[in-house]
This record gives C-alpha cells, structure tokens and sequence, in this order.
C-alpha cells in the first residue's frame, strides 16, 4: 500500500530525521539511504522494517546532524581510539617503542573514511526515529485503507449487478444460440442433399451449445466475491489471499468473454471483466 511517514528525535548532540515512502509491489523490496557513519546499522534497519512490513517498495532515508559540540567529541574520541590501537599494536610487534599523539593525529587525518559505529544509545535514537516513521506510515494507510474498503464493496456490488444481469438473459442467449446452430447446419447440409438424424443433430446443437454456457464460470465467479468479502472481513495481512482471489476472477472474466457469442451478452461481460480488473488493481494496495 502506498504511504508516507516520517520522525525525528533528538539527544545527545544528534538530531535524526528519518522518512519512509512505500509504493506498491507485490513482494517487500528496501532501499535504504543511510548516512556513511551509519552503514553499520543496515541490517537492524532492515530488521525492524521486515518486522513492521510485508510487503511493498520501501524507501527510507536517514539524516543525521550533529551539533558542533558532538563533531568536536567525536574527533576527539576518534584520535583516541586510534591512539589507543597504535599502542596494542606497539605492544605486539615492538615493546617499548614510543607512540605519540600527533602520529595518532596524522594517521587519522591521512585516513579519514575509517569510521567505527555508532553507540548503543545512538543506535537505539536511529531506530525509535524510524519506528516513529513506520509508525506514522501505518496510520497514513490505515486511513487509506478505510477507503479502500469502501471502493472494494462498491466494486464487488457492481460485478454482482452485472452477473444478475447476465443471469436474467443468458437462458434465452442459449436458446438463440441453439436456434442459430441449428439454422447453421440446415444450411451448410442442405446443398448437398445430405439428411442428418435428429439425435445426430440434436447431439452435435448441444456440444456446441455447451461450449458457449457460462454457468459454471459463472458460479465460481460468485463463489470468489464471496470468499473475496470474508477475507476482507478478517482484516490483518491479507494481500496476497485477495491477489490470489483476483487472479482467478479474472481468469474466470476472460473465459467468460471468449465463450460468449451474442453481442449485448458479450457487452455485459466485458463490463465484468472491467470492474474486476479495476478490483485487482485497487488490490495491488493492500498488504
């Protein structure tokens, strides 16, 4: 489902603003756009959005700014942590050996792009910002949901309409398709003299006629828009069943359309199949 939700806290010299965007798609696909000094929070990013999401392509961007006080820190505390590993290293290889400050200093600003990740405290700031995004994108569609719901009845309500309609005429399309075959094969018989039995002719009027009847698709049409209703009902992660029920709906349309032969039947299927492809695209929003 599509939706929008963004967050932003602040402690401890940092400011976080996270923003998650979620556009339709069938499976859940992430992309995320985190600050360099935070790349080695990745996968508990990922985490907590397969945790809150099943599916859709979710972007988030984070956006970090530390105060001028927290830049100065955290150099300071960089040079340490550098120093600190010239000393264990000078303990390893060469006992004794002075290791100064400014070789510390010169080393870190000859390699700046070492960077070490972030704290707990500032890890779990990261991950409230965005749980406040997830949180707040869950509420943006959950309004939308409830519209939705409202689209889908009145969608279901119009195929049911037109499965009545089609039902009222489809005994007598029947009868004029047996009329016509009948004309049909009197005509293609006729010039050549040749008789054919009754039973033969009858047999042959009724294969045809059978493979014209809509019935069948008819009442497992009716069949998913019922089971289509419950599910809805259920409520939770129901997606993928309504993809799944669409799908066979519209399989059920287009069998539908392919086997009728009379114009204004055919007409009102298509109109079926319209509305039921307009189900299954609305569909594509529900998680």
């Amino acid at each position: 489902m599509t939706g929008f939700g963004s967050g932003s806290r602040e402690a401890t010299g940092l400011r976080v603003k996270s923003e998650v965007r979620s556009v339709n798609h069938r499976h859940l696909k992430i992309s995320s756009h985190l600050p360099e000094a935070y790349i080695g929070l990745q996968v508990e990013i990922d985490s907590l959005l397969r945790e809150k999401l099943e599916r859709g392509s979710i972007s988030l961007s984070l956006v970090i700014e530390e105060s001028q006080q927290a830049v100065e820190l955290s150099e300071v505390e960089s040079v340490r942590h550098t120093y600190e590993k010239l000393c264990a290293l000078r303990d390893e290889i060469a006992p004794g050996q002075e290791v100064t400050l400014s070789e510390a200093i010169q080393l870190r600003s000859e390699q700046p792009g070492i960077v070490s990740d972030p704290d707990q405290e500032t890890t779990q700031l990261v991950l409230d910002t965005i749980g406040d995004s997830l949180a707040n994108l869950r509420q943006m569609q959950a309004n939308e949901g409830e519209h939705l719901l409202k689209e889908f009845h009145r969608i279901l309500g119009r195929i049911d309409s037109g499965l009545d309609e089609v039902e009222a005429v489809l005994p007598e399309a029947m009868n004029w398709l047996q009329e016509r075959f009948h004309e049909r094969v009197r005509q293609l018989v006729a010039p050549g003299g040749v008789e054919l039995e009754s039973k033969d002719l009858a047999r042959e009027i009724g294969v045809q006629v059978e493979r014209s009847d809509i019935t069948e698709e008819m009442t497992r049409m009716r069949g998913h828009l019922a089971e289509y209703r419950k599910v809805v009902s259920e409520g939770g992660r129901v997606g993928r069943r309504l993809d799944f029920l669409t799908q066979e709906m519209f399989r059920e349309a287009n069998t539908m359309t392919s086997k009728v032969a009379r114009y204004d039947l055919a007409h009102k299927v298509v109109d079926i199949k319209v509305e039921v492809d307009r189900l299954r695209e609305q569909t594509q929003n529900i998680e």
